[in-house]
């Protein structure tokens, strides 16, 4: 069985006092946020430091402000005949509010408030730490 740690990325910026949430929805028609792998390429990266690389190389800014939300989800899934277990890690990530695109794909994307977020996302999982986002952004 392979394990793969994960970082899972509820991307947001400030537009006029609204907060609008970052979503792929890719072409084989589901709808998520952004994640990336931890320490694919680099020893002893953090998760803290996962998260900052893969915004900066996903859509090409600094991150304003992270927050690990301490979020811990296990997902088991087949991939070519072998069992998988993706280990995602909940982030909260503010960017500058600025046209951004994805930029390791043409994926569409667009931008939701938080309350549309449980309506549009595909996955369970990446429902689960809605809650917690909304807490902490009151």
């Amino acid at each position: 069985m392979e394990k793969f740690v994960k970082v899972l990325m509820y991307v947001y910026r400030d537009n006029d006092g609204k907060k609008e949430f970052f979503v792929l929805h890719r072409k084989k028609g589901d709808v998520v946020v952004l994640t990336g792998h931890v320490g694919d390429h680099f020893i002893n990266e953090t998760l803290e430091q996962a998260a900052k690389r893969e915004i900066k190389e996903e859509l090409g800014v600094e991150p304003k402000n992270l927050v690990n939300l301490n979020i811990s989800i296990n997902v088991n899934m087949q991939e070519r005949g072998k069992d998988i277990i993706s280990i995602e890690n909940a982030f909260l990530i503010e960017i500058p509010n600025k046209d951004i695109h994805f930029l390791e794909g043409d994926e569409r994307h667009k931008w939701y408030s938080l309350k549309e977020l449980s309506g549009v996302l595909t996955y369970s999982n990446q429902k689960e730490p809605l809650s917690k986002i909304k807490e902490i952004l009151k």
